[in-house]
């Protein structure tokens, strides 16, 4: 009795809900009526006969085999959408309730005889269960002894159907969620490698004339790059010191393009080490500090990366000295780089990361990332170090490029 019956367990799901909490249930009712009958069973009480208590267990199995067959029939019913089909589907669960109402005394009947021998009387019971002039009193009888177990039997079945399908739904959804999140995790992150390789292939077609070893050189520093690119791409998530590893490789290419302009500062905290984040999500950040904060030719651009661990919180910060911005820089104002990075952090974090670009406070500009502190996501494994990161130890990691 749940929703639509596109959403319902299959037939053997149903019949096992059905043989084991339409079961247990029975056997509960079946326990308390043979306790409130043990001082009088196989007595006359009121000028009736009392059944003995095997006699009663017996009753109550051969009723709840009944009961089952009619529960299978209800429960195929559903609760369509529709006020005439619902009326429908109440009509039928009515019909065979009072299906279920006549065939439950000749359980009653046929147990008493079985057991307690009264076979004499079995015929003539059994003849007026089939007969349908049953009497006022008959049908009150039935109806108040067997209708309460009936119904509570199956209203039981259908909340823990509706309970099973909710959980089962639930789940769907959470997975879908999850699977939603990492194909959009990788395909904004099969973003950022065309990005950038045609940034680099346009400086080193630059190059080429103007100073042809220079564009060898980082020629070479842009497949390091590549190789990691490509190792790290059969893994949405990465550990701290495998990104920085990457990292690495792409200022090797810049620190070809820009030789002794450029200078970096990498201070990896050892508790953020064996962290993990998405691969490639830091890449942009490193990259804009270095491509916004170009000057003259005589100028050095220091980019200084500090992560490092605040409790449950990963705090990243990549600062460049130039150029200062002169307020926060608002979401609406980020570039193609920025943009990335947010989408990436809200499809793997949802609202518990946030990234702000502002004033660094010794000048130039600042960007902060903040996300949850996590050994691994719950639904990737462990990440492999790539070959540089799992070469250095838990210490705290502090280099400079120049």
């Amino acid at each position: 009795m749940t929703g639509h019956r596109a959403g319902n367990p299959d037939s053997a799901d149903v019949w096992q809900l059905i043989w084991t909490v339409g079961a247990l249930f029975w056997a509960i009712v079946a326990s308390i009526e043979i306790v409130a009958f043990w001082h009088a069973s196989g007595t006359m009480m009121d000028g009736e006969y009392v059944p003995t208590s095997p006699a009663r267990g017996l009753s109550f199995v051969m009723q709840f085999f009944v009961a089952a067959c009619v529960y299978r029939i209800a429960l195929a019913q559903g609760w369509p959408g529709g006020s005439y089909a619902r009326a429908r589907v109440i009509v039928i669960q009515i019909f065979l309730a009072l299906a279920f109402v006549r065939c439950a005394p000749a359980a009653y009947y046929l147990a008493a005889a079985a057991v307690d021998g009264l076979t004499e009387e079995l015929h003539n019971n059994l003849k007026h269960v089939e007969s349908f002039q049953w009497s006022y009193s008959d049908w009150a009888w039935a109806l108040r002894l067997s209708v309460p177990r009936y119904a509570l039997g199956l209203v039981l079945i259908a909340l823990v159907k509706v309970a099973r399908e909710y959980h089962r739904e639930t789940l769907r959804s959470a997975s879908l969620s999850i699977e939603y999140a990492n194909t959009r995790m990788a395909m904004l992150s099969a973003q950022l490698q065309p990005h950038f390789l045609f940034n680099a292939l346009h400086t080193i077609a630059e190059l080429v004339d103007q100073n042809p070893a220079r564009a060898t050189t980082m020629l070479a520093r842009l497949g390091d790059f590549l190789r990691h690119a490509l190792e790290t791409s059969k893994q949405r998530w990465v550990s701290v010191l495998t990104e920085i590893s990457g990292i690495e490789a792409y200022l090797a290419v810049q620190q070809a393009r820009f030789g002794d302009r450029l200078q970096v500062h990498i201070a990896v905290d050892a508790a953020a080490a064996p962290l993990t984040i998405p691969s490639l999500l830091l890449q942009p950040l490193v990259e804009n500090a270095v491509d916004h904060g170009r000057g003259a030719p005589d100028q050095a651009l220091l980019v200084r990366i500090v992560v490092r661990c605040d409790r449950d919180r990963l705090q990243v910060l990549v600062t460049n000295s130039r150029p200062r911005l002169s307020a926060p820089l608002a979401r609406s104002a980020y570039g193609y780089g920025l943009g990335n990075v947010d989408a990436r952090m809200k499809a793997a974090y949802g609202e518990a990361a946030t990234l702000t670009v502002g004033p660094g406070p010794d000048g130039g500009t600042q960007a902060e990332v903040n996300l949850p502190a996590q050994v691994r996501p719950q639904d990737e494994p462990a990440a492999a170090p790539a070959p540089a990161a799992a070469a250095a130890d838990s210490r705290a990691i502090e280099e400079t490029v120049a």
